[in-house]
């Protein structure tokens, strides 16, 4: 027999235990149960609960779609929500996965969240993001270790700068110190970049056999400075672009959107780009647009007339970088072929 009408459910999710809160129509909380988070364990608590309706709502992490997944055949509703916009919870002075929970449970009530997109499926798309994820994951750690080494020279008088072929063959290097130890440390650093380097080699041809299957890489790569790195990380990121109905929306996913501060109908600071969103996609259409820019094509053509009419290097950069986003977003939701010609349609500066 269901004793309530509707409730309103959150669960704080984490790797080891989760706790999960509901309260009813009326804002009353009726209480909440802390259990090891397993996916019966999850599926049990918010089946017991006794009520005819049932919202559900957790906050995006790492583990937040595989439990919406196992959840949404047991709910009417079902929210995967942006942490970021909850500030009764990130803001409050008292914190814990308890009152966490009764935020929760508040804000789903009062309408106040903002639902986070959310895969259909944890199929091959996930396998994707997650492959690229990867691959950037290693990218970062050879970006870091190449750095000490070159800092370690340095330190030790070897002033040089290493090029790509030192890494893969240090031995002119490791010639040049005198020292037994300390050649050896280089030596064992050398051999950890070498092996990372390899890494990073067969995971992304993982990523371009995982790509096959995707048509959109091969004409994201038609278009000027767009090459396998680029296409194949676009893709993995963005999953569908039919979640975003809008171009500003992808923009700020970007992390290309502009933030803007007014108070009485006055500016309170200058205009600056938001930090929401993913930097990776704001770096590759930077990487995109500055291979574009050693030659003549349809994206140097764009920046060139940009920067012509807003006389700002940087502002005409941005209008580009935003283009190329949108166009490769266009083309794949449409399911078009790329034209270089309709690159120039619209001019871009209002993308932001």
């Amino acid at each position: 027999m269901n004793t309530y009408s509707k409730v309103y459910i959150a669960i704080d999710l984490h790797s080891k235990s989760s706790v999960i809160g509901y309260m009813n129509n009326q804002g009353k909380y009726i209480g909440q149960q802390e259990v090891a988070t397993t996916a019966a364990n999850l599926i049990n608590q918010v089946t017991a609960i006794p009520a005819a309706r049932k919202h559900l709502t957790l906050e995006q992490g790492n583990m937040a779609f595989w439990a919406a997944r196992q959840l949404q055949d047991h709910v009417d509703e079902l929210m995967v929500c942006d942490p970021r916009y909850n500030a009764l919870i990130s803001r409050s002075p008292n914190k814990n996965d308890r009152l966490d929970t009764l935020r929760l449970c508040k804000l789903l009530r009062l309408g106040e969240l903002k639902p986070v997109w959310a895969p259909e499926q944890m199929g091959i798309r996930r396998l994707f993001y997650q492959q690229i994820k990867e691959y950037q994951r290693l990218t970062k750690t050879l970006t870091i270790h190449k750095r000490q080494i070159q800092a370690a020279l340095r330190h030790w008088g070897i002033n040089i700068k290493l090029v790509k072929r030192d890494y893969h063959r240090p031995k002119d290097i490791l010639q040049q110190v005198r020292q037994p130890m300390l050649r050896g440390e280089l030596q064992a650093k050398f051999g950890f970049i070498q092996t990372v380097s390899n890494q990073k080699d067969q995971q992304f041809k993982r990523i371009q056999q995982t790509g096959r299957g995707f048509w959109e890489i091969a004409e994201f790569q038609k278009m000027a400075g767009v090459g396998p790195v680029v296409s194949h990380t676009f893709s993995a990121y963005i999953q569908t672009p039919h979640r975003f109905p809008r171009r500003g929306q992808l923009i700020r996913f970007c992390q290309l959107g502009v933030r803007k501060s007014s108070s009485g109908g006055h500016r309170l600071r200058s205009e600056r780009l938001d930090k929401a969103g993913h930097g990776s996609l704001k770096n590759i259409s930077h990487v995109a647009w500055k291979a574009a820019m050693k030659s003549g094509n349809e994206v140097s053509g764009f920046y060139r007339a940009s920067l012509q009419r807003c006389g700002d290097p940087v502002h005409a950069r941005l209008n580009t970088q935003r283009k190329i986003l949108i166009s490769l977003w266009s083309l794949w939701k449409h399911k078009q072929s790329y034209r270089p010609e309709k690159f120039f349609s619209g001019n871009g500066d209002s993308a932001r």
